[in-house]
């Protein structure tokens, strides 16, 4: 019966020992927990203003590409189209062979958009010019 009754005693302690590693092991594991969810919310935060900042300089690249665009392609002014157009339809009207071989391009009028193309139709020839 002693017997018993000190395997019962050392049941109990081995029993404490265990339920209290077990509280310390769920201790330590709320704290890693709460750790790693403060870490998430800080990784988010850096991302979001990452995102921010990744978009405010996507938004001063692109302005800046557009400026830029501006100043190496003018949109000439509206006497210089008419002008353009004006010669143009001269030259239709002489029948110049130098219109077939003149680009566009040394009228100043290379990099306009289609949309701002117009035409005028002279004795059965259509010609095409930059409104």
């Amino acid at each position: 019966m002693n017997s018993l009754f000190a395997q019962e005693i050392r049941l109990s302690k081995r029993h404490e020992e265990i339920v209290s590693q077990r509280l310390m092991l769920l201790q330590q594991m709320e704290n890693k927990f709460g750790d790693q969810n403060k870490e998430k919310a800080s990784q988010m935060q850096a991302a979001e203003t990452a995102f921010k900042r990744n978009l405010s300089l996507l938004k001063d690249i692109e302005a800046a590409e557009k400026s830029l665009q501006t100043r190496i392609h003018p949109a000439p002014p509206p006497e210089v189209v008419s002008l353009e157009v004006r010669l143009l339809r001269n030259k239709s009207k002489r029948r110049d062979p130098i219109l077939l071989v003149m680009p566009y391009s040394l009228l100043g009028i290379s990099r306009r958009i289609y949309s701002q193309m117009g035409t005028v139709s002279f004795r059965k020839r259509t010609i095409s010019y930059w409104c």
